[in-house]
């Protein structure tokens, strides 16, 4: 019986090693576990996080019903806290700016500010008979009694949008920082440039107002923008440089539309790659599409060009016509997805010259053959943990 009894506590001790053995094993995976998220949250903290979208606005019969489909996106975006958001325009059609504002203020403003930089779509700036009576009241109180040219109307009414109907209706405390680098600096002016800073290096933001293509001013503003900076940039702006969308085929084959116009100014500019233009983001086709050249070894160069409307706006397709008419510039789509949808962007330093850009395209995609998702079913799937990776690419910039 002592005998047995030894036995009983050897066993007993040895269990008690392996047990020991488990938990020192445990706690070391336990540990290293937190070291790898506190580094990566670190890592992620030092880096700087963005998030493009546009295109929210309703259907001119849907103005005054709220932005469901967009403030179910906002919601996602707000949870994954960006340090700020790139607005490719269409906010609204026409009169919805109380819409807008209510899903701006309700997910970027309070505690968790999310600072929204937009730029103008063309909805935004429709000539309705009722902005016509406003703008008519404006040039009486700046003195100018003749009718004025469509152009300076567009111009007039660009800068009210964004500094009467945006900055000055949005809660001050949250919008300084859009008044800080627009509506504070150069009355009339619909285009504007900041910068951010990745581990000290630092990378410009332009946003144009692409409706204004034939605006001088703007143009010179924007030739000193890259004469006065060298260092990486980021463009973004409505009309879509290149597309095989729906717009492209009507817009980007007719010379005269603003569209072309735009593209026939300013691509030469973008493409020119000693100006360091990294990515060129823009709206206006409802749908998301990458357009960029491969050199021999499949590497992307730049600039790359991203097409992001999908922010709740009705979801358009591929264009009815050649799409191999359309003049691209040797720039390939990679693919045009209906979805709605918002790009996550990631910019890291590799070194000193290195900029690393991880890209991600989030969302829900939409079989326009079978029908769009009405409010309530987007409202209910546009969750996070639903989200579908719709595209994921890299980017490595490098100073030479």
């Amino acid at each position: 019986m002592r005998k047995q009894h030894v036995l009983s506590g050897k066993a007993q001790s040895d269990g008690l090693t392996t047990m020991s053995k488990h938990a020192r094993t445990f706690l070391l995976i336990i540990n290293v576990v937190v070291i790898l998220f506190l580094f990566s949250q670190k890592l992620y903290a030092e880096a700087l996080h963005f998030i493009a979208y546009g295109d929210t606005r309703q259907d001119i019969k849907t103005v005054e019903m709220p932005q469901v489909k967009h403030n179910a996106i906002a919601r996602v975006i707000r949870d994954m806290s960006p340090d700020f958001i790139l607005f490719s325009g269409d906010m609204v059609c026409r009169t919805e700016f109380e819409r807008f504002r209510e899903v701006i203020t309700n997910n970027y403003t309070g505690d968790k500010m999310i600072p929204l930089y937009p730029v103008i779509g063309n909805h935004d700036i429709v000539l309705s008979g009722e902005v016509n009576i406003m703008l008519k009241e404006l040039f009486k109180k700046m003195g100018v009694f003749d009718e004025p040219k469509e152009e300076e109307k567009l111009r007039v009414r660009s800068w009210q949008v964004l500094c009467e109907d945006i900055c000055g209706k949005l809660d001050p405390a949250y919008i300084s920082y859009l008044k800080e680098v627009l509506c504070e600096t150069a009355d009339g002016r619909s285009w504007y440039s900041f910068f951010k800073e990745v581990n000290g290096l630092k990378i410009k933001f332009v946003a144009m107002n692409s409706s204004l293509p034939d605006d001088e001013e703007q143009f010179q503003w924007f030739l000193g923008e890259l004469e006065q900076f060298h260092g990486p940039k980021i463009v973004f702006e409505h009309y879509p440089i290149y597309s095989t969308g729906f717009h492209g085929c009507i817009e980007l084959l007719n010379s005269n539309s603003r569209a072309s116009r735009f593209r026939d100014r300013y691509s030469k500019i973008f493409n020119d790659t000693t100006n360091n233009i990294l990515l060129v983001i823009s709206g206006h086709e409802h749908s998301y599409q990458r357009i960029c050249k491969t050199d021999k070894t499949g590497e992307m160069q730049f600039p790359v060009y991203i097409v992001s409307g999908g922010g709740g706006a009705r979801l358009r397709g591929q264009g009815e016509c050649d799409v191999s008419e359309i003049p691209c510039d040797g720039f390939i789509c990679r693919g045009l997805i209906t979805a709605y949808h918002f790009v996550d962007i990631l910019v890291n330093i590799g070194d000193k010259n290195n900029l690393i850009l991880k890209c991600k395209v989030l969302g829900l995609r939409s079989d326009l053959e079978k029908g769009l998702s009405d409010d309530d079913t987007v409202e209910k799937q546009f969750v996070k943990d639903r989200l579908e990776l719709i595209d994921t690419f890299t980017l490595n910039w490098r100073n030479n």
